[in-house]
C-alpha cells in the first residue's frame, strides 16, 4: 500500500491546472490559426479591393477617351459643315436654280466650253480676215496710187 501524503491535495491541483493549461495552450493555438486564416483572408480582400479600383480607373479612362473621341469627332463634323456653308452660301438662293444637280451642271458646261471655243475660233477667223481686209485694201490703194502717178 502506498502511503497518501499531504501532497496528494496538491498533486489533483496541478493535474488539474496542468490540463487546464493544456486546454489555454490548445485555445490559443486555434486562435492563432484562426488570426492566420483571418489575416489571409484581410490581404485577399485588400487585393481584391485594389484590383477592382484599377479596374474602375481603367473603366473611367476609357469611358473619358471614347467621350473625348466622340465630342472630336461632333467638333470635327461641325467644322465640316461650316466650312460647307460657307462654300454653298446662302441657301434660299438656291431654291429657283435650273441646275440641281452635277451632271446637268457639267454638261452645260460641256457646252458653254464648246461655244467658248467655238467664239475663240471665230474671233481668229475675225482677225485673219480684218488683216486680210487691211492688204487687200492696202494693196488696191497701191493699185490705185500707181494708176494715177
Amino acid at each position: 500500500m502506498v502511503k497518501q501524503g499531504p501532497w496528494l491535495g496538491r498533486d489533483g491541483f496541478i493535474a488539474e491546472t496542468a490540463v487546464r493549461f493544456d486546454r489555454v495552450n490548445a485555445s490559443i493555438a486555434k486562435l492563432e490559426r484562426e488570426l492566420e486564416k483571418s489575416r489571409q483572408a484581410i490581404a485577399e480582400m485588400v487585393e481584391e479591393t485594389s484590383r477592382t479600383r484599377r479596374f474602375r480607373t481603367f473603366e473611367e479612362t476609357l469611358k473619358n477617351s471614347r467621350e473625348y473621341k466622340i465630342t472630336d469627332l461632333q467638333r470635327g463634323f461641325r467644322d465640316v459643315k461650316a466650312r460647307l456653308d460657307a462654300i454653298e452660301g446662302d441657301k434660299s438662293t438656291f431654291v429657283g436654280l435650273t441646275y440641281k444637280s452635277f451632271e446637268s451642271i457639267n454638261s452645260k458646261l460641256a457646252e458653254l466650253s464648246a461655244l467658248q471655243s467655238q467664239v475663240e475660233r471665230s474671233e481668229k477667223n475675225a482677225r485673219r480676215y480684218a488683216i486680210l481686209f487691211a492688204v487687200a485694201a492696202a494693196a488696191a490703194a497701191i493699185a490705185v496710187g500707181t494708176h494715177f502717178i
